[in-house]
């Protein structure tokens, strides 16, 4: 089995993206062996009151409800965030929380991350934070979205909140990172996904080959994957490649393929 941790739907303003409907969605996963995804609404990015479109992310992937999680995004700069925030768990279900700092202008490891963070690991939420959308250099010109949020304040927030699960998205360069080399940290309960970790392009050669994932999997950093595909913006085979060469055992395997994601979400194994 295999849970894709960073999915998503809607529309994207700089692109047209494929299969970003419901049902489309839920096609293409099924065609590739997912067995579920967690979702979010794009369009939430760029709303100045998200909450429209979490209420319209629910509605849209209750008939795929087994397959379609929904994660709520939240804006902490919006005076009624809380509000958004205990409707998302309390009223729709959603089972965790996409931040997005530099969309909506505010620090990672500043007090209204803290706060934010905080608030959801008191409701057992997992927040999820996307490094980067797009990558910087073919961005659209008015598209907000730069270098990336930087590892280094992730790592800051995760002392910070030492309670929360910190799902970080579409990383790179996570072996030297503070992320990785803040020794502290490692028994942190904190993830990354496979979507846009870095490989050699010999991989296909040899798993010696690999670099930043392979590097992270050798200094112990396993038990910190998940499999994740950014899919519609990226290819989903792409990193169900990198999950099928992963040198680590079947174990192992499984763990970071769907039991950690079931596990977080608190769906079945």
């Amino acid at each position: 089995m295999i849970f894709d941790v960073n999915a998503w739907l809607g529309a994207w303003p700089f692109r047209r993206l494929r299969d970003n409907e419901p049902e489309a969605l839920a096609a293409r996963l099924q065609r590739l062996g997912i067995s579920a995804a967690a979702v979010s609404q794009i369009d939430a990015i760029f709303y100045r009151n998200v909450q429209s479109a979490n209420e319209r992310l629910v509605a849209v992937v209750q008939p795929y409800k087994d397959m379609l999680i929904p994660l709520a995004t939240i804006n902490p700069t919006y005076v009624h965030w809380e509000r958004d925030l205990q409707e998302c768990h309390e009223q729709l279900g959603m089972r965790g929380v996409r931040l997005f700092p530099e969309y909506h202008d505010y620090a990672i490891d500043g007090p209204l991350a803290r706060q934010v963070v905080e608030a959801c690991a008191a409701r057992s939420l997992p927040v999820q934070i996307p490094m980067r959308i797009e990558d910087y250099r073919g961005r659209h010109r008015v598209d907000p979205g730069r270098a990336g949020v930087e590892l280094a304040r992730i790592a800051n927030l995760i002392a910070a909140v030492p309670q929360a699960t910190i799902m970080v998205t579409n990383a790179r360069g996570i072996v030297n990172s503070p992320l990785w080399q803040r020794a502290e940290l490692r028994a942190a309960n904190w993830y990354v996904d496979l979507s846009l970790a870095e490989v050699h392009y010999q991989l296909h050669r040899d798993l010696r080959y690999s670099r930043d994932l392979g590097m992270f999997i050798e200094q112990g950093g396993a038990d910190h994957l998940l499999f994740g595909s950014h899919v519609p913006f990226s290819y989903l085979g792409s990193a169900l490649v990198k999950l099928a060469t992963l040198p680590v055992s079947p174990e192992t395997l499984e763990n970071i393929s769907y039991h950690y994601a079931a596990s977080i979400f608190g769906l079945s194994c």
